[in-house]
């Protein structure tokens, strides 16, 4: 419904997007721990595989509620919303330092406003575009002062980043066109119920299944991913679902402006401190967003 998508957010929703920011902003530490142990690409078919697990019972109570007749932009959220750009990620994050990776996936909201333009007859506004790109500078700003060391990684695996945020893009314009009415709980699990076999089949190839018994920490490792898994890619995914529904595609892909915030204030809570410019930053993606809420 059109009058739907153009809503203003309400408190609430504001209170969804920072929820989901502390959630995946927390992701972080738990990445960087579980990636100490596996590699990133048996990091991120556990991930998958636990979230499936997870997903099948929610699945299950939703089977009837779910339109199985729209297979094709279930199957978009499948491989945009989180196949392709947790493989893409993971395969970067070995070349790439996680800074850069922030600054890349704050991309998100403009490829948002870009696709679904051009695309998905989103309507344009200057105060959208420019909310858009006044919310990037704001997490550019975070990211590269708070880099510990400078952005740095090889052009290539930068570009794997990029497309994985081009992946976000068409998946929240996927969602915020053709399953506008559809559960969010029910979008979400559909998505892992169609894609779980190729994850159990890439935790098998990558041998992500030994090395969790080998590794001393194994055990440990996959504890950090179960929590990614249960609270990152479920709660997250159908929170985000929820979120893309109440209010619009460029509203909820903000979030991803919001990440380096969420993952300063985890990060101070584990007793990093925040400096003057961290306050500007944020000041600054709250104004962004603000801008082009609409």
């Amino acid at each position: 419904s059109k009058n739907m998508s153009s809503r203003q957010p309400s408190a609430f929703d504001w209170f969804l997007m920072f929820f989901l920011a502390a959630i995946w902003g927390a992701s972080f530490l738990f990445i960087k721990r579980s990636v100490a142990i596996f590699s990133p690409v048996q990091m991120a078919m556990w991930r998958m595989v636990f979230a499936t697990a997870v997903y099948l019972p929610i699945a299950a109570a939703y089977w009837t509620k779910i339109d199985w007749r729209r297979w094709k932009p279930l199957m978009v959220v499948a491989f945009c919303g989180s196949a392709i750009p947790n493989f893409f990620f993971a395969v970067a994050q070995q070349h790439v330092n996680s800074s850069l990776a922030g600054v890349l996936n704050s991309l998100t909201p403009l490829f948002t406003l870009t696709i679904g333009t051009a695309f998905f007859s989103m309507e344009f506004s200057r105060n959208k575009v420019l909310g858009v790109v006044i919310g990037l500078c704001g997490a550019v700003l975070l990211v590269l002062f708070n880099a510990s060391s400078s952005i740095s990684g090889n052009a290539f695996f930068a570009g794997l980043c990029v497309l994985a945020t081009v992946c976000y893009a068409i998946n929240a314009n996927t969602v915020n066109t053709y399953l506008r009415d559809q559960p969010p709980a029910g979008i979400a699990s559909a998505a892992f119920v169609i894609t779980g076999g190729f994850f159990v089949l890439g935790l098998w190839l990558s041998g992500g299944w030994q090395a969790a018994w080998q590794h001393p920490e194994g055990m440990k490792g996959l504890g950090y991913i179960f929590y990614l898994a249960a609270v990152g890619t479920v709660v997250g995914s159908i929170l985000y679902f929820w979120l893309l529904q109440r209010t619009s595609a460029i509203f909820a892909t903000s979030v991803t402006y919001l990440l380096p915030v969420g993952a300063i204030t985890v990060g101070a809570l584990d007793g990093e401190s925040i400096g003057f410019i961290d306050l500007i930053g944020t000041t600054v993606i709250l104004l962004g967003v603000y801008l082009a809420r609409k």
